[in-house]
This record gives structure tokens, C-alpha cells and sequence, in this order.
């Protein structure tokens, strides 16, 4: 029995993750408000029966895909650090930022940052995300003697992080992932020795 629901739930996810990725394609084609639950099915291959064995309409599969990019964002920012250990920005490399690497391997989604008629919300999306991932998990050790973990500044850094990340997108991922965590690593250099993790754990996403 186990077994059994533990099979659904697997193609369950799989047909919902088709579903997604038609929606995101046809976001970037057509524009957020000219998909249909009709050009979606089609796209992915599915009915509208199977549609609606997962969503209810086009504002609930919208909803899903932002929450869970959303928490990728989050994830990705902290996953590869281990909880309390201090990580010093001087050791830092190419592959430090997992979240560069995330963004570039899903280009089809990020790209819909770049159109006028996306996903409702989404501009506010990543700047948002990143400011609650370091507000909720980092302690930041500064390079000087600036409080460098008050609300303002982890406001600050994840605006002109997301800014960064955007101008990356719009110029069609010119320089690699791994060229723009370094161009990170160096902008962090700037004012911070090291961070750590928090214990304290995420909050869900509002």
C-alpha cells in the first residue's frame, strides 16, 4: 500500500513539474495573460482532467510555481553551509554560491523576470527572498567595525544582490555562473570577514 502511494505521489509531482514547465514556456512566449489552462495541457501533453486533479485554475498553478521558486531561492542561498561553522569570505570560490548556479540552470524561469506581462508579484519575488534568507540565517562578521547585521544593511545587500542577479539575466547570462559568484565574492570581500548560519530555521513562506 505504501509502495503504491509512494508511486502516485512520484508521478503525481512528475506531471505537476510538466505542467510548470509548459506554463513557464509559454509565460516567455506569450505573456502571463494570454495562457490558457487549454495552451497549457497542450503544451504538456496532458487533458484538462489532469489539470484539475492538481489545480484549481490559473492563479493556483501561478501561486505554486512563485512559492516554490521561492523557496529554491532560499534553499540555495544556505543549503551547502554547514550550521554554526564560521565560513571565511577570503576562501570563498567560484562555487560558493549555489543559488548562481541554481539560477543559471533554470534560465526559463528567471528569464520571465525580464518580461513586462509575467507572473503577478514576481518582480518583488527575488529581493525578498534573499533579504529573508539573510535576515532569518546569517550572522555576518564585518571586515571593519560596522554593525553589518541590522535589518537596513541586509535590506541593502539583498536589493543590490538581486539587482546584480537581474543585470546578469538581462544580459543573457553573458559571463558565467561561476564569473558572477567570484564578481559576489569580491563585492562581499569588501565589507565582511566571514558569516555563520543561524540555528534559528526558515519561516514558511506568506
Amino acid at each position: 500500500m505504501k509502495a503504491k502511494k509512494d508511486k502516485l505521489s512520484k508521478q503525481s509531482e512528475r506531471t505537476k513539474s510538466h505542467l510548470k514547465k509548459a506554463f513557464t514556456e509559454l509565460i516567455n512566449e506569450k505573456g502571463y495573460s494570454h495562457v490558457s489552462i487549454t495552451d497549457i495541457v497542450t503544451r504538456a501533453q496532458y487533458n484538462r482532467t489532469t489539470f484539475y486533479l492538481h489545480y484549481t485554475d490559473k492563479e493556483h498553478i501561478t501561486e505554486e510555481l512563485r512559492k516554490e521558486m521561492f523557496t529554491q531561492v532560499k534553499c540555495k542561498s544556505v543549503d551547502r553551509y554547514v550550521k554554526g561553522k564560521e565560513v571565511y569570505v577570503a576562501s570563498m570560490g567560484p562555487r560558493s554560491f549555489d543559488l548562481i548556479h541554481y539560477i543559471f540552470e533554470n534560465k526559463d524561469f528567471f528569464n520571465l523576470y525580464l518580461k513586462e506581462d509575467t507572473i503577478p508579484g514576481l518582480y518583488q519575488d527575488l529581493p525578498r527572498a534573499i533579504y529573508e534568507t539573510l535576515e532569518e540565517e546569517f550572522i555576518l562578521s564585518a571586515a571593519g567595525k560596522n554593525n553589518i547585521n541590522s535589518a537596513q544593511q541586509k535590506l541593502y545587500m539583498a536589493h543590490g544582490t538581486a539587482g546584480l542577479i537581474l543585470e546578469w539575466i538581462r544580459t543573457g547570462y553573458e559571463a558565467s555562473a561561476d564569473e558572477v559568484s567570484l564578481q559576489l565574492v569580491e563585492i562581499l570581500k569588501s565589507f565582511a570577514k566571514g558569516f555563520k548560519i543561524s540555528f534559528n530555521g526558515r519561516e514558511a513562506y506568506e
